[in-house]
C-alpha cells in the first residue's frame, strides 16, 4: 500500500489571534470595513464600550477563529494620519481561498473608496503564485488581499484528511 501523502497539521502555534487596528472615525470607517470583512467572512459586531471605556467593534471570522478588532482613536490623536513607513504596522494581508475572490474584492473595496496601490496581479514572492492587489482604507491604513495556490492547496490537503478520517 502506497504512503498517503503528507498533510499539513493544524497548529495553533505562532498562528494570529487577532489585529487590533485604530481609525479616527470609528462610524465612518465600519462603511469600509463591514462590507470587506464580511465579504472575507467574518461576522461583523457592533460598536461596544470596552472596560476602558473605548469604543470599538470586534468582528470575527468563526471558521478559522482569527479576529479583526477596530478601535476608535483617543479624540486627541483621531486627526493623525498613518504614515505606511513610519515605525510600526506596515500592513495586514487577508487570504482568500480562490484567484477570481482577490478581483471580486479589488471591486468592492474600490467602489467603497480605497485608493489602490497595485494589482491586482502576480507577484514573484513564493514559488507557484501569489495573486495579490494592495490599497489604502480609512485613515490611510495599507491592506492586502492574496490568492496563494499554495496555501489553497494546503488547507484543501487539510480539509480532506479531516474529512476521511471522520468516516
Amino acid at each position: 500500500m502506497p504512503n498517503p501523502p503528507s498533510v499539513p497539521k493544524p497548529d495553533l502555534n505562532g498562528s494570529i489571534n487577532h489585529v487590533s487596528i485604530t481609525v479616527g472615525d470609528l462610524p465612518e470607517a465600519m462603511k469600509f470595513f463591514g462590507p470587506m470583512l464580511k465579504f472575507l467572512g467574518y461576522t461583523v459586531g457592533a460598536v461596544q464600550r470596552s472596560r476602558a471605556g473605548d469604543d470599538l467593534t470586534f468582528n470575527i471570522n468563526e471558521s478559522n477563529g482569527t479576529a479583526f478588532n477596530i478601535w476608535q482613536a483617543k479624540p486627541e490623536l483621531a486627526s493623525h494620519r498613518f504614515e505606511v513607513y513610519e515605525p510600526g504596522l506596515h500592513h495586514v494581508a487577508f487570504n482568500v481561498q480562490r484567484h477570481e475572490q482577490v478581483d471580486e474584492l479589488f471591486a468592492l473595496v474600490r467602489s467603497l473608496g480605497a485608493e489602490i496601490l497595485d494589482g491586482p496581479g502576480e507577484f514573484p514572492f513564493v514559488p507557484g503564485g501569489y495573486y495579490a492587489f494592495y490599497f489604502l482604507g480609512p485613515d490611510h491604513l495599507k491592506f492586502e488581499v492574496v490568492h496563494m495556490p499554495l496555501a489553497e492547496r494546503n488547507y484543501r490537503q487539510m480539509i480532506d484528511a479531516l474529512d476521511l478520517g471522520s468516516r
